[in-house]
């Protein structure tokens, strides 16, 4: 690669909330980026919004079958691939009882099983050409789970696993994946952590008192992408506004109606 040759960069769920910041801050930092996401018209709206070096594709991730072809298409047609983001997620909500099997497979092909097969067919490319870095979004629910959310759970703590057998077999290969698990961020994927009840409740758990922004999120997945993080692989950072490592329990009872009058 041409020392003046942007880096060709891969974002999944590219089209809103952390994947699009992640494609904005890739962008700043001098990357094309392939922005990955089943929403063709939104793909369009962010190529609009940022730029020529947005590269879209339409693509729903569940079909994990065609993700090998996908990356042969891409690498011949781009080049080679040295940034792998995997942000795309769902979280199918409903208690254990409740869920279908269709629900549960739908869960780990898109949250597991489609970022394996990424790095499965992006890895080789990476080796190739010098090695890359690889970056999972996973999610604290990888350490501290959730009634009503076992599906959402387990891929990410599967998905934390592969990051860590990931980053362990391909540093021969100078590619370092690791991941960032975040806490609660606005992102409009999810309207309903906005109400205003919920929130003033639930921010009592946060010890910086407030949600994450996706910028922030998308900051940390830039320092695991660069240079500055050269030193790590197999990680998971955390990010989460302190929330797991230390909860406030008198602050959290100044809840309106649980605290003295």
């Amino acid at each position: 690669m041409a020392a003046d040759e942007k880096i060709l960069a891969l974002v999944t769920g590219a089209a809103q909330g952390i994947g699009q910041a992640t494609t904005a801050r890739l962008l700043q930092d001098g990357c094309r980026v392939i922005a990955l996401d089943r929403n063709e018209d939104t793909l369009q709206d962010l190529q609009a919004e940022l730029g020529d070096d947005v590269l879209p594709v339409s693509f729903d991730l569940s079909d994990c079958e065609a993700i090998g072809p996908l990356v042969a298409e891409l690498t011949e047609q781009h080049g080679p691939i040295l940034r792998l983001v995997n942000n795309a997620g769902i979280w199918p909500g409903g208690r254990i009882t409740e869920l279908t099997d269709d629900v549960w497979q739908l869960a780990f092909a898109v949250n597991v099983t489609a970022p394996f097969a990424l790095i499965r067919g992006i890895a080789p490319v990476m080796a190739a050409a010098g090695g890359g870095t690889i970056v999972n979004v996973v999610s604290r629910n990888a350490f501290r789970s959730s009634t009503g959310c076992s599906a959402y759970d387990a891929s990410k703590a599967a998905l934390l696993a592969l990051t860590r057998t990931a980053g362990g077999e391909l540093a021969a290969d100078e590619i370092r994946v690791n991941a960032v698990c975040p806490g609660v961020i606005s992102t409009p994927g999810d309207l309903s952590i906005e109400d205003p009840l919920f929130k003033a409740a639930y921010t009592r758990q946060i010890p910086m008192n407030r949600y994450g922004d996706a910028g922030e999120i998308a900051s940390v997945i830039a320092f695991l992408l660069g240079r500055d993080s050269s030193f790590m692989t197999a990680q998971a950072v955390i990010v989460d506004g302190g929330q797991i490592a230390c909860q406030d329990n008198r602050r959290y009872m100044e809840i309106p109606g649980l605290s003295e009058e």
